[in-house]
């Protein structure tokens, strides 16, 4: 197939002056081979760096299926089984109000246990990484504040979950999904048990390795050796700042502490989209693949969460895919299933939107416009539904919080002086516009409809109790 490549080339260009990017590598490839690669701007603060296609970049929670499909390697050989309870491998593990052996592998792999947002990574990196003044100062006085809290291993990070006064669970496990760094820090200290080695090890010899992915790596001073790894860039009150000075939460790294390039990544995407084939060569188990991300999982336009990553339907096609974010990094990737193809965007920005990109790639890669709208309910359909409202809007209204992130973030909903549904945060404030049921769109007049955040309230008693924004719960307070 004849790919528009100019187009995708010069969009991602324009792409990248408009969001003010320093530095960014994008790669495209199929079983047929490579497809496209490209880097774009600098690594460094003097711009005198170019990127190119094997400078290293952080890849965030993109990390997370690798863990899952580390686990299901072993769980293939008997080692484990996605069913065991997480007190098998840590006895003293318990959530709070919950059976102890009601809390399964299964539940943390796809973010259902009933664990709440937690401060805990945060506190990790806070007490374990050198931070330099590109972390604002509200964080850095919190910061001091917890310095007491290291989280430096995993003890530590069972120790406080299992503490009843820390938090309330959100429901039984399996009830709700809430997106959860803690429980991907656990399962990837079971990895280490299961394996008798380290994930890193394990990761390196039954993936990275036969993959040739020789630019991935856990190991920061690996990543720095190589003398092409990007610094890190970040934007605080309009002030562009950078830093070499990488982050480190020790417990964490099967949550999103993999360094890699987009050309390696690629390479993994495309065993994932092959059912663990690459290029003629089996490189992961027969059914291992399919167990992260198989028909066991909900096949719908809406994305669905799996173990690592999230899946939907699109023009009767599967895609696969997972982003992530820490202060300078920016990133997506995934693949096409039926057609093989497979993508990453790395960027050295933190707060960055990666799925516009991404969804580009992939209508250009399938012959469509490549402003297709990707969301379910196309915009169209939306403003038809204009001035409806629910029945009872101050069933929303209230304070929705999470302590997961320095400063802590709030998002309030009340009703305006006619009467409509507003939801405010520190930065911004939005009309909100019914969908149907329990779904708003929160309107941006600075994005087109199909950018527009989706919300859904969680309703008790004809009270919302919580927020669902993609993977994430937010309770009110």
């Amino acid at each position: 197939m004849k790919y528009e490549i100019k187009k995708l080339d010069a969009f991602l260009h324009d792409y990248m002056i408009e969001k003010k990017i320093p530095g960014m590598t994008v790669c495209i490839s199929s079983p047929e081979g490579l497809i496209y690669s490209k880097a774009f701007g600098h690594r460094d603060m003097e711009k005198t760096k170019p990127v190119d296609e094997n400078t290293i970049f952080g890849i965030a929670s993109m990390t997370k299926s690798v863990t899952c499909i580390c686990l299901a390697i072993l769980e293939s050989e008997g080692k484990l089984s996605f069913q065991d309870p997480i007190c098998k491998y840590f006895p003293e593990f318990k959530i709070p109000g919950t059976p102890r052996e009601a809390v399964l592998i299964h539940h943390l792999c796809n973010m259902t246990s009933g664990l709440p947002a937690l401060p805990t990574l945060m506190m990790s990196i806070a007490t374990n990484s050198k931070l330099g003044p590109w972390i604002g100062e509200e964080a850095q006085t919190l910061i001091k504040r917890l310095r007491p809290n290291s989280f430096a291993n995993i003890d530590e990070i069972i120790e406080y979950i299992t503490d009843s006064e820390a938090f309330e669970p959100l429901g039984a496990p399996g009830e709700y999904i809430n997106y959860s760094n803690d429980g991907y820090a656990i399962l990837s200290s079971i990895v280490d048990i299961a394996s008798g080695s380290t994930l890193e090890q394990f990761a390196y010899e039954r993936i990275f390795k036969p993959l040739g992915m020789t630019c991935t790596t856990f190991d920061i001073d690996e990543a720095k050796a190589t003398g092409n790894i990007t610094s890190l860039f970040t934007v605080e009150n309009e002030q562009l700042y950078c830093t070499d000075d990488w982050l480190v939460a020790p417990p964490y790294r099967g949550t999103g502490f993999l360094k890699s390039t987009s050309v390696d990544m690629c390479k993994y995407y495309e065993t994932l989209a092959c059912d663990g084939i690459y290029r003629g060569k089996h490189i992961l188990p027969e059914g291992t693949v399919s167990r992260i991300l198989g028909r066991a999982f909900p096949e719908t336009e809406e994305s669905a969460y799996c173990y690592g990553i999230n899946k939907r339907i699109f023009r009767d096609m599967i895609i696969c895919e997972h982003g992530g974010s820490l202060p300078g990094i920016s990133s997506k990737g995934g693949f096409i299933k039926e057609k093989g193809l497979a993508a990453t965007i790395l960027m050295n920005i933190d707060d960055v939107d990666v799925n516009i990109p991404l969804n580009t790639i992939w209508n250009i890669m399938l012959g469509l416009p490549y402003d297709t709208v990707h969301m379910p309910v196309q915009p169209a359909d939306i403003l038809k539904e204009q001035g409806r409202s629910p029945e009872n809007p101050e069933a929303y209204t209230g304070t929705y919080s999470t302590n997961e992130f320095f400063p802590q973030k709030e998002t309030k909903v009340f009703l305006d002086a006619d009467g409509k549904l507003r939801a405010a945060t520190d930065k911004d404030e939005y009309e909100m516009l019914f969908l149907d049921t329990t779904r708003f769109l929160l309107l941006d007049e600075n994005k087109p409809l199909d950018q527009c955040t989706r919300i859904k309230f969680l309703v008790r008693n004809d009270k919302s109790w919580a927020i669902q924004e993609g993977n994430r719960l937010i309770p009110r307070m």
